[in-house]
């Protein structure tokens, strides 16, 4: 099936998810996410007044410090918007992510500790983006540092730097991008078996 541009619709709903990174002057990062969701009609509900079109049913931030070891230090989530009173409840439990690391796992872990009943839907799914943000506003800084110890990155001591390769179809081992970038890593598994 093909998308073509369609100018009979009507807009029913708009998700608007900012995420910033910020290098902090203890060195420490300070990732801020929020999630908004706004009605483009309105949302009948039973036992509530309805949420009007334009008017937000879900904004929600999250405030996350990391250290350079990809842990998590500190954690603050806010409420602004949301359709219960209870969605405020969960708020002080994202605290539970203290001691954290980004990194392979990271999803499987904040779903043991927050998943499901334990946590709010879009704030959990936020963490996704807030790892994301935290690894590309920090990856200068990594490089920079793994550069110290030599341009080959076979011998750069935090393998993590890299950790993108084979993550995606432009990175992969046997592509153009990563020959240009790290020409050392490419085809290094054929290498490896030959």
């Amino acid at each position: 099936m093909v998308i073509e541009q369609n100018e009979d619709k009507e807009l029913v709903h708009t998700r608007q998810i900012v995420c910033r990174g910020y290098r902090r002057k203890d060195g420490l990062w300070q990732i801020e996410a929020s999630v908004a969701d706004e009605k483009g009609q309105p949302v009948p509900f039973n036992s509530r007044p309805d949420v009007s079109a334009g008017e937000l049913i879900h904004h929600l931030s999250l405030r996350v410090v990391i250290d350079d070891d990809y842990r998590i230090r500190d954690v603050a989530a806010k409420t602004l918007a949301a359709p219960w009173p209870a969605c405020t409840d969960i708020a002080a439990d994202y605290r539970k992510l203290i001691g954290l690391r980004i990194g392979p796992g990271f999803t499987r872990a904040v779903r043991e500790v927050l998943g499901g009943t334990l946590g709010c839907t879009h704030l959990t799914d936020l963490l996704g983006q807030v790892g994301n943000t935290y690894m590309q506003a920090s990856y200068p800084d990594r490089l920079a540092r793994q550069k110290l110890h030599g341009e080959d990155p076979r011998q750069w001591p935090d393998t993590r730097t890299l950790a993108f390769v084979d993550g995606c179809h432009a990175w992969r081992k046997d592509g153009p991008v990563l020959a240009g970038e790290y020409p050392q890593l490419a085809g290094a598994d054929e290498a490896a078996e030959g």
